[in-house]
């Protein structure tokens, strides 16, 4: 596996090499462009004055659980997010995650109004931000957005470590076939790479993000993310902006959202996954 260290952009040179890095579909890391947010400048406790004694479900690792091919795993255990907070603080390793958190709604009386702030880019974002919090050692199982869009994400409070490949690695990914996941458990790399060869022949890019780091993930893009310490990114998914984006994200809305709503039914979880593993095997000739 051969990876890069990701393209880099400061200061005033961070709008022209963003526009350069949207045209071209290619990621850019603009450090400390989230410098000055209100995020930035959270305090554990200032975090956990805000969510008062609310719970919130919290997600593991999706292979060592059994969900290898669901789109959203379900939650491992729901319990105080307060105290999941401590955990991080503590920087106690874990398996445990808040994935695609809605911070907002838990702790309103926190500042989460960051859209504009991407003006300076000359883009516009959604206004509605998923929050990502993880414990040390604790990644995301690598995978790419279902509904085809731009992605901003910024970094907070402590180190995560990114790897991203584009569309070209799909088979050195071993992606399972109709879902945007691949059958590697990232987390176990090493001892896999004599059962999954392909992965040797892998090319993409790694950065290891800081506070105030924003990284900018074109559409279709794979990501691998692993918290280095317990810590949380904000991210923001950047409007299409021409028809055929539009139909592009539609479509895969259409398509990736009835996929979600038609698992949720009795059996048909289980129907797809032995239906993709057929297709697995038939493609690479091995089981996952």
């Amino acid at each position: 596996m051969n990876l890069r260290p990701m393209p880099e952009a400061r200061g005033t040179m961070i709008r022209a090499e963003f526009q350069r890095a949207k045209q071209a579909g290619t990621p850019l890391v603009m450090r400390q462009f989230a410098k000055h947010w209100q995020a930035n400048q959270w305090t554990w406790d200032d975090l956990c004055r805000a969510v008062g004694t609310r719970t919130a479900g919290i997600r593991g690792n999706a292979f060592a659980n059994g969900q290898s091919t669901s789109f959203f795993p379900k939650p491992i255990a729901r319990k105080s997010i307060a105290e999941y907070f401590r955990q991080l603080e503590r920087n106690e390793p874990s398996d445990e995650r808040l994935f695609a958190f809605n911070l907002r709604s838990h702790a309103p009386s926190l500042h989460h109004s960051n859209a504009s702030r991407f003006h300076v880019l000359g883009i516009r974002v959604a206004s509605i931000p998923a929050y990502f919090f993880g414990a040390p050692g604790s990644d995301s199982r690598i995978h790419y957005d279902f509904d085809w869009i731009d992605l901003l994400l910024s970094h907070f409070k402590g180190q995560k470590r990114v790897w991203l490949f584009d569309q070209r690695q799909n088979e050195n990914l071993y992606q399972i076939p109709g879902t945007v996941h691949s059958a590697v458990d990232f987390s176990r790399l090493n001892e896999l790479r004599e059962a999954f060869p392909n992965l040797e022949r892998l090319e993409g890019y790694e950065v290891v993000l800081d506070p105030g780091d924003t990284l900018y993930i074109p559409k279709g893009y794979w990501h691998h993310i692993t918290y280095v310490t317990g810590s949380f990114s904000i991210t923001y998914r950047i409007w299409p902006r021409t028809l055929r984006e539009w139909a592009r994200t539609a479509y895969s809305w259409i398509f990736g959202g009835g996929d979600i709503l038609l698992n949720k039914l009795p059996g048909i979880a289980q129907w797809q996954a032995q239906r993709r593993a057929k297709s697995f095997a038939a493609k690479y000739g091995r089981t996952f």
